[in-house]
């Protein structure tokens, strides 16, 4: 097996105002130790902590940046503590931010963050789910800690729902038998959230007081903002109930509304990272929930979220792929599929 692979990554970020330019590289190929696997990347989808991480990249350092944190591919080698899978076997996962990215011939990862792929999904479709879908359970279970099997469904409205994280929690949080709001504010996105199977939508870029009660709803228990926190936050602190508890997976730039204190509201953060950067002591449970996952898709309860797949990666497919993920308007995943 060759020691070295090609990769698409860039040195110097360039001009932050349009997409990252890619180049082309040969580098060395990673190697697995203890419990990390090396994969044989088939498909890559990109998502926003991508842009993020190109945006913050200073502009002093010229080192070779390799992005893609959402993955599926084939084991070709693994370390000398795995447990879990062995060579050969098809997964799918998510990235970490403190490993080099996936935009490559092979990538590395410990195990506990992987799961098999789902059988009835390709590689491109599979490399969609897999750093949203985890948002989603890490964000209904650990952060939110919505009862599960509870004699009356809990209530949870998810701003941002026809995004890539929303696409995924949506499904999830609805057959896991959660009354889901969601927002949106084109008819398009909400014609995707109907077609998901949400019944109940109002618009974000309105105020939501009214909106609900035309729903017949005065206050809602769990609210998850999975886009745009800083925009919706005072909107969410009117109608969160006493009590209630909000997440976010943004980072908040101004303070929280005095009326969480008054209200004695649990607000968290979810970030998908923070196992695996801090090798938690519960890293496995990204494990698990994957397999979770995969269970569902294998039953049909749940489906892809890949809205747009480009068949080769190359650095050309690469700046499209970016453009268009740095409109901000995307509905589902964009996936790139790769043949080395």
């Amino acid at each position: 097996m060759s020691e070295k692979m090609t990769a698409y990554g860039f040195g110097h970020p360039g001009d932050k105002s349009n997409s990252p330019i890619f180049e082309e590289k040969t580098i060395d190929k990673p190697k697995p130790h203890g419990r990390q696997i090396l994969v044989e990347v088939k498909a890559v989808a990109l998502n926003p902590t991508d842009v993020a991480t190109w945006q913050m990249k200073k502009e002093d350092d010229d080192s070779f940046t390799v992005l893609g944190r959402d993955i599926a591919g084939i084991i070709v080698e693994t370390g000398d503590h795995v447990e879990l899978f062995k060579e050969g076997d098809e997964v799918f996962y998510p990235g970490s931010s403190n490993v080099q990215g996936a935009q490559a011939d092979y990538h590395v990862i410990d195990e506990r963050m992987v799961a098999l792929k789902p059988d009835n999904l390709d590689f491109a479709e599979a490399a969609a789910l897999p750093l949203t879908a985890l948002t989603a359970y890490e964000t209904f279970y650990d952060r939110l800690r919505i009862p599960e099997n509870s004699i009356e469904p809990a209530t949870l409205l998810i701003i941002g729902a026809a995004g890539g994280v929303g696409s995924i929690a949506t499904q999830i949080a609805l057959n896991d038998g959660i009354h889901v709001i969601g927002t949106a504010s084109r008819d398009e996105s909400r014609e995707h959230l109907a077609h998901l199977g949400i019944t109940k939508i109002i618009n974000h870029k309105e105020p939501y007081q009214p909106q609900l009660n035309a729903l017949g709803i005065d206050t809602v228990d769990y609210i998850f903002l999975a886009s745009n926190a800083d925009e919706n936050i005072k909107e969410v602190s009117k109608i969160v109930s006493p009590q209630g508890h909000v997440c976010s997976i943004l980072p908040l730039r101004t303070p929280l509304p005095m009326s969480f204190f008054s209200k004695s509201i649990t607000f968290s953060y979810e970030l998908m990272y923070t196992r695996s950067v801090y090798e938690a002591s519960d890293w496995i449970k990204q494990h698990n929930y994957l397999t979770q996952l995969k269970t569902h898709i294998e039953s049909g309860n749940l489906k892809t979220t890949i809205n747009h797949r480009f068949h080769s990666m190359n650095s050309e497919n690469l700046t499209k792929a970016y453009e268009q993920l740095m409109t901000g308007h995307t509905i589902g995943k964009i996936v790139l599929e790769h043949h080395n």
